[in-house]
């Protein structure tokens, strides 16, 4: 797992994500937090990209849910630009949770349930799956958020695909 998460940290870092290790949130805490914020006219203004990481033994539905809603909220609390969402601004949370085990129906979820919809900003719950060394993700696109999606699973691939994948 060490080398995978390594691998993405320095493709993260090489696309311009600042970086920050043992991030607390609340009562969560996060291996790992990579944050950019850049203007992107494709995003009409301002736009803030956050891959936050946590690792587990066994992944359930649960787990990956709570853990992204609460990758959203670290990023909605710490977005630098300090306008409102869809006001030249939005936010782009990634959720990747390593798992040294998934169940099928969890990976099923992951790749076929829409991520939960929010104004200007979105919550992409992503999987590592360790023994498989694979990585899951929303496979389809949604009409909220359509313009995006396609976008959303490049971004994954190219930052984090690929990357010890069988």
């Amino acid at each position: 797992m060490d080398a995978w998460l390594n691998a993405a940290r320095n493709n993260l870092s090489a696309a311009g994500f600042v970086i920050s290790d043992d991030v607390s949130h609340d009562e969560s805490s996060f291996s790992i937090v990579a944050r950019r914020s850049r203007f992107e006219l494709t995003k009409f203004g301002f736009s803030e990209t956050f891959f936050t990481f946590s690792e587990f033994d066994r992944l359930r539905i649960r787990d990956i849910r709570e853990f992204s809603e609460d990758a959203y909220h670290y990023a909605m609390g710490n977005k630098t630009i300090p306008l409102p969402c869809g006001l030249f601004e939005s936010v782009w949370s990634y959720a990747v949770a390593l798992a040294k085990s998934v169940d099928e129906q969890v990976l099923d979820s992951i790749r076929s349930e829409t991520p939960p919809k929010h104004w200007a900003s979105a919550e992409i719950p992503v999987v590592y799956d360790q023994s498989r060394r694979k990585l899951y993700y929303f496979e389809k696109t949604p009409l909220w958020g359509s313009a995006y999606y396609a976008g959303f699973r490049k971004q994954i691939v190219r930052l984090l695909g690929g990357i010890g994948e069988v």
